[in-house]
């Protein structure tokens, strides 16, 4: 066996997912009585790290030779760790890779049976006067259309009791952090009659978050998601306020979307165009997954390769998926960045936009931030253009409310609902 380096997970593997993480390796030389950094040996190199069981050959990269090296993994939130190691010859080195701040999850607690109350909540239970829980997640259907005009409308409306929504958790009283494997469900069909669901965060009785759910993505093992949530104390002002993360549990899809939330399209690309990557993307696109298909239409559109060779399967991506506001939004963009003020692609780009914006909230927080630059670019073109302003006010306001660094839509109901109205 030549010298390799094993890369592992510091954690126990069971809470976290395993991510794709980019690798750079650089030899160090004796010059003198110092050490000399030699050229990369690998740059931006993906190797999976965390997960479990551990994985194998994926996570492990074999070096020319025994020596010094020095270490550098880029982590999805835009962190990167740098070491110096020595490796032996014949020697598996074990590099234990610590979590980024927000992935440490730890000390989650596990959920007593008792506190869970069962999925369908029953008439018989909403007429007992339930104590006000701590913390309740709920799977919250939405059955029409929302557009983002009626946004307000609809976040007002979640937590009435006349709604029939399907309780995934609720503790009466919870610690500091809550982690839940969710329940996902096959869809037979995307295209026609696909309902649209959010994850409602509720703390003693008023809504605190709500997360975009891609329901119907489902993951290798069956569920594909997992919810993680901390809050900074038990007591007081601050035990209401829920931190939420929603995290993709495949690594190449979890990874990609992570490092494509920072607009790092460089990262991006590297994890999709991996061995590794290129085999997962086959498989959805086999399966007809229309989350991982925006995917990669926001990384199209934000790369800078040529318009026509994507243009015609993002536009299948906007006709197909009609209740999907992240097509308009990716093809939206590509035309934007390619054509010239009052060009015929830039009314095509508007008129997509308007289509995004009625079509509701996006699922990805980057095609949010992208709605607000297009229309701000629109309307710096057109001051006079009164739709699009009306339409960038609006959006501002939900930009405002949400977590600018999750991947997936995390919404802070109390922050929005606090804004002042538009008359």
């Amino acid at each position: 066996m030549n010298a390799e380096i094993r890369f592992e997970s510091s954690s126990d593997g069971l809470l976290e997912p395993a991510r794709e993480l980019l690798c750079s390796i650089w030899p160090l030389y004796p010059d003198g009585e110092q050490l000399a950094l030699g050229d990369p040996i690998f740059s931006d190199r993906t190797v999976l790290v965390g997960g479990y069981p551990p994985e194998s050959e994926e996570s492990v990269i074999e070096l020319p030779r025994a020596g010094t090296y020095v270490v550098e993994l880029r982590y999805p939130n835009g962190t990167a760790l740098r070491s110096t190691i020595v490796v032996l010859g014949g020697e598996r080195y074990r590099y234990l890779v610590p979590s980024p701040k927000q992935q440490s999850f730890k000390n989650s607690a596990s959920v007593p049976v008792a506190n869970v109350v069962p999925r369908v909540l029953s008439a018989a239970l909403k007429s007992v006067g339930l104590q006000a829980a701590d913390l309740e997640i709920k799977s919250v259907p939405q059955k029409d259309v929302v557009p983002l005009k009626n946004l307000r409308e609809f976040v007002t409306e979640i937590n009435s009791s006349s709604r029939e929504n399907e309780v995934i958790a609720r503790i009466l009283t919870a610690d500091l952090t809550f982690t839940r494997i969710l329940p996902n469900g096959l869809v037979h069909g995307f295209r026609d009659g696909y309902e649209r669901k959010w994850l409602a965060i509720s703390s003693r009785g008023k809504v605190q978050a709500l997360v975009a759910y891609p329901f119907g993505w489902v993951g290798k093992n069956g569920n594909a998601f997992t919810l993680f949530m901390n809050r900074l104390a038990k007591d007081g002002v601050e035990a209401t306020k829920w931190s939420v993360y929603l995290k993709l549990m495949d690594p190449v899809y979890g990874s990609l979307i992570e490092h494509l939330t920072r607009r790092d399209v460089q990262s991006s690309v590297g994890i999709s165009q991996s061995l590794r990557g290129q085999a997962t993307s086959a498989l959805y696109e086999k399966e007809d997954n229309p989350f991982a298909a925006a995917a990669a239409a926001y990384l199209f559109a934000l790369n800078r390769s040529d318009l026509e060779s994507g243009r015609e399967w993002m536009g299948n991506l906007c006709s197909r998926f009609e209740w999907l506001p992240d097509g308009p939004i990716a093809l939206g963009w590509k035309l934007l960045r390619n054509g010239r003020r009052d060009s015929e692609t830039w009314h095509e780009a508007r008129k997509l936009f308007i289509s995004s914006f009625e079509r509701g909230l996006p699922y990805y927080t980057v095609g949010l931030h992208i709605l607000v630059e297009a229309l701000t670019t629109l309307l710096m073109a057109d001051p006079s253009d009164k739709e699009v302003e009306g339409l960038l006010m609006d959006v501002r306001a939900i930009d405002v409310a949400c977590v600018r660094d999750e991947p997936f839509i995390t919404f802070q109901v109390p922050k929005f609902l606090g804004l002042p109205v538009k008359h």
